[in-house]
């Protein structure tokens, strides 16, 4: 059996992405070493149609899975469109007159619902998506050029930029990007379990990839595959997802992952929290939940989307974080109630763990709009200093962040000296271990 050490909690997040990809196969008791590949547009790997069954197949057996899933946001991230009644998928206004949508009858598809929507329509016979979206939060028609991503150099006109090069690999199931074909829309049972085909067959377990009995790395990689931001080995710039990958593969042998860089760019804040959506996996393998041996599925169920985010429990009202941090358990907090530690009142919107250590620093339709992931307590000072978002005035949009660092130094003198407007760092509000 091969073993892998864990690093302390203070390296940083070049050796944690060590650990994460580290070459450990859990279908084959050897640990073998995992190169790289480049992709060879010549030679893509192709999926195989026949191995596919679909959803409703594993709801045969599987039905209250399949139905918890149905209630989520990866059973609906593309749908068609449909304009009006109880199954209406598009959320855009197109009686408003603006440059950044396109005609309502030539949308062939539609992408995303909750922070944005995007659409898709067809250009000389090619299926990509439109330069503009629905913001859901200003309900605003917005410009969607992607400059900010690093395939933008050599797609930057959006009438090119086909839907299964940039988009579809993670929004789809089964995609094969020879034939620009997948088996089935939407982030379903076989994207997470791989081809279902001998198991629906056999019933035996060895023959799909359940998560849960694998490491801890090669389940995280899953999640990562979608929400880690990053790119192909070498200079590949068409494919803007790790093609090849499957359920139960070694990530890093398909895709690198973006790290901070110590300065401010598409992906992050100077300090290295989120500076737009889909770093989750970035900025968790940061974290000292990561360290603990956390990994997304302690959190998130994504077989059931009845709390925001598919959490397993309720993170607006403190249920999910008191699974380990509530009275008695190890990492409990040192302060009688949640209202000590916080110095806000129980309900007030102050006391929720996520404000205070996820802290919306992320860009997504609008700015600071998702959550960052390192799970540490972003000090006023990052917005003082480099004009980061902070974990204070995300609430109190109507102060200062000097305002709120007095506040700060008051309620947490232990940590006095570590927030000084001159020492603009990350800040870990967290029990000792």
């Amino acid at each position: 059996m091969c073993f892998i050490v864990s690093k302390k909690s203070g390296i940083r997040l070049a050796l944690q992405l060590l650990l994460l990809f580290a070459a450990f196969s859990s279908n084959n008791p050897t640990c073998l070493a995992s190169k790289p590949i480049e992709l060879n547009l010549n030679a893509l790997p192709k999926t195989d149609p026949t191995q596919f069954v679909g959803a409703e197949k594993c709801a045969t057996c599987h039905a209250a899975y399949f139905d918890g899933w149905k209630t989520t946001l990866h059973s609906k991230m593309f749908q068609r469109p449909i304009v009006d009644g109880p199954q209406r998928t598009i959320l855009g206004d197109f009686d408003i007159a603006s440059p950044n949508h396109p005609a309502l009858k030539d949308v062939k598809g539609v992408v995303g619902s909750r922070w944005k929507q995007r659409y898709l329509v067809e250009v000389n016979g090619e299926e990509v998506v439109f330069n503009g979206q629905w913001s859901v939060q200003e309900k605003k028609w917005q410009p969607y050029t992607a400059k900010s991503d690093w395939w933008w150099p050599e797609h930057k006109d959006w009438e090119h930029r086909s839907n299964f090069k940039l988009c579809a690999g993670c929004h789809s199931t089964g995609l094969n990007p020879e034939t620009q074909k997948w088996e089935e829309l939407n982030i379903s049972c076989e994207s997470c379990h791989g081809a279902g085909r001998k198991h629906s067959e056999t019933s035996l377990i060895q023959d799909i990839i359940n998560p849960a009995r694998l490491s801890k790395e090669r389940s995280m990689d899953i999640c990562l595959s979608c929400h880690l931001a990053g790119r192909p080995h070498g200079a590949q710039t068409e494919y803007a997802w790790p093609v090849g990958y499957t359920p139960g593969d070694v990530l890093s042998t398909y895709w690198k992952g973006f790290e901070p860089e110590g300065k401010v760019t598409p992906e992050f804040w100077l300090d290295g929290t989120a500076k737009k959506n889909r770093v989750q996996g970035n900025t968790f393998v940061q974290s000292v939940m990561h360290d603990a041996h956390l990994q997304c599925a302690n959190c998130h169920n994504s077989h059931n989307g009845l709390h925001t985010a598919m959490t397993i429990k309720s993170a607006t009202d403190n249920a999910l974080c008191l699974t380990c941090h509530d009275s008695g358990q190890k990492q409990h907090l040192k302060e009688k109630t949640v209202a000590d530690h916080t110095h806000h009142s129980a309900t007030s919107p102050g006391s929720r763990c996520i404000e205070c250590h996820m802290a919306k620093t992320g860009e997504n339709s609008v700015a600071a709009e998702s959550r960052n992931h390192t799970f540490d307590f972003v000090s006023p000072p990052t917005t003082i200093k480099n004009g980061h978002p902070n974990s204070c005035n995300g609430c109190h949009k109507d102060q200062t962040s000097e305002w709120s660092l007095e506040y700060v130094q008051k309620w947490y003198p232990r940590l006095k000296a570590a927030i000084s407007a001159e020492d603009a760092i990350r800040t870990v509000l967290a029990p000792p271990r």
